[in-house]
């Protein structure tokens, strides 16, 4: 079975200290739930397909990540 998985963040600054430290917390929390779904990411692995940004309709930027694979079933 195919899954996709995906965290996201909000960034609360335009500083690129907020912006890697809300990727790295939305990297973080997707390499914990592929785990949980017994897929054996690295951080690194995540971190290698990098991340999108979007905003929302109230003008709050966010970040994502997300992992396109294989899950257990």
């Amino acid at each position: 079975m195919t899954a996709t998985y995906d965290a996201s963040r909000p960034v609360t600054s335009d500083a690129a200290e907020a912006i890697a430290a809300a990727v790295r917390e939305a990297t973080e929390e997707l390499r914990d739930t592929l785990h949980r779904h017994g897929i054996d990411a690295t951080f690194d692995d995540i971190a290698l397909l990098g991340h999108s940004e979007s905003w929302d309709g109230e003008g709050q930027r966010w970040v994502q990540v997300s992992w396109d694979g294989e899950g257990k079933g």
